[in-house]
């Protein structure tokens, strides 16, 4: 059976900027030339589902909403004013295309509103599908409601939605893309060689990174050679964000919590009074080099051989973010937090090595250093392990027949 499948999705800024940086050229394409140029370039796995999906036989199709050239030649192209917004712009091309499946990827068009207005504009719809693999406010939580299916990356997040009488709530694991080894052998690399990586964001605040801080502080301090690419927040940002916690949570013990919620600024940044907000130290502001992404961030896990992972705080007790599946696949031995569901998708210490303190991680670290044969061996068990069981593939396999079976 065959169907039409739309996933509304956003790209990597820096990733459509350095397209467009790349390829002068696109200007004088029309959209699917253009569309073409950018998803067969994307390595990102919201690209891949689209690819995959089409391999097996599905009319997939990818709206990158926050593609604008992309999207202001569509409206053109199709006669349609070119001053609509982004929102509008996406809805004239549901309403063009006729999917059967829309997928809303993009978390600034999960609200109630925005689903029940797809469900009454878009001819043939059958299913509004949505993805939430990160913290959610009441606005998602309420969408989450509304969704045919609401797919996620983690089992503790399946057991809270169903908790909260979300309908329909299915487990997909993130994934590699195997491909990326073919390209990444064609390319030079020229970044150094580490022991020790880390790339990924540390932003502060309730459900974010506040543990992460503390471990890569920790790390820093011991004096372990890593290197590491990631974004830092400003001064000026988390001394907003500690003056926004420490206003509410005086208010709070006041009793005045009425006035939080009816100031939008504050109940906006209510949740981060429930979280320590820290300064980075100067000892770790000079260790960050800039953020690396698609192939880049690659080429950097290719050249370590170690990949430290620990996920954000809202990740509780269970395993699920992306770089569990981007250091294995690549072949770089994985160094992660231990989680209830990790021994679901390695064998411990035999494919990864997991930790549960810092000490326990700084001490593990240390140890793969002192034994690189031992470390190459996980590192190649962790590889065959996530290219046998973790690709892409998979994982499109599962949501294509969740979808089937709804159809």
């Amino acid at each position: 059976m065959s169907y039409r499948f739309i996933r509304i999705t956003d790209y990597y800024g820096e990733f459509l900027k350095s397209h467009y940086e790349n390829n002068p050229d696109n200007k004088g394409l029309n959209y699917q030339e253009e569309y073409n140029s950018i998803v067969n370039e994307s390595i990102e796995i919201v690209s891949s589902y689209g690819k995959y999906l089409r391999k097996a036989g599905v009319d997939a199709i990818d709206i990158i909403s926050n593609a604008d050239s992309l999207q202001k030649k569509w409206t053109k192209e199709h006669n349609i004013n070119s001053d609509l917004s982004s929102e509008e712009i996406v809805l004239e091309q549901l309403k063009y295309y006729k999917p059967d499946v829309v997928w809303i990827d993009t978390t600034r068009l999960l609200t109630k509103e925005w689903i029940n207005l797809l469900k009454n504009e878009v001819e043939n719809l059958k299913l509004v599908v949505g993805h939430i693999c990160a913290p959610y406010n009441e606005t998602l939580e309420t969408a989450f409601h509304e969704l045919d299916i609401v797919f996620t990356c983690s089992p503790c997040t399946v057991t809270e939605l169903k908790q909260k009488g979300v309908k329909q709530v299915e487990l997909v694991y993130h994934a590699f893309n195997h491909s990326i080894l073919d390209e990444i052998k064609g390319n030079k690399n020229k970044f150094i060689e580490s022991n020790l990586v880390f790339t990924g964001s540390l932003i502060t605040g309730y459900g974010l990174h506040n543990e992460r801080i503390e471990y890569l502080e920790k790390i820093v301090n011991s004096n372990i050679d890593m290197a590491f690419y990631g974004n830092l927040e400003s001064t000026n940002r988390i001394f907003l964000k500690r003056s926004f916690s420490q206003t509410i949570r005086l208010l709070n013990k006041l009793s005045l919590d009425f006035i939080v919620d009816n100031i939008s600024i504050l109940n906006k940044h209510k949740l981060h009074a429930q979280a320590d907000i820290k300064f980075y130290s100067n000892k770790l502001k000079e260790r960050v080099e800039d953020p690396v992404f698609g192939m880049n961030m690659y080429k950097v896990l290719e050249k370590a051989n170690i990949c430290f992972n620990i996920h954000g705080d809202i990740a509780g007790k269970c395993a699920g973010n992306l770089r569990l599946f981007e250091a294995t696949g690549i072949g770089t031995c994985l160094v992660t937090d231990w989680k209830e569901n990790m021994k679901d998708l390695f064998d411990l210490e035999n494919e990864v090595v997991t930790y549960k303190s810092v000490e326990e991680c700084i001490d593990k670290v240390k140890w793969l250093m002192d034994n690189p044969d031992e470390m190459r061996r996980i590192a190649q068990a962790g590889q065959r392990r996530t290219l046998k069981d973790h690709t892409i593939e998979k994982r499109v396999e599962k949501v294509n027949d969740i979808l089937r079976s709804r159809l």
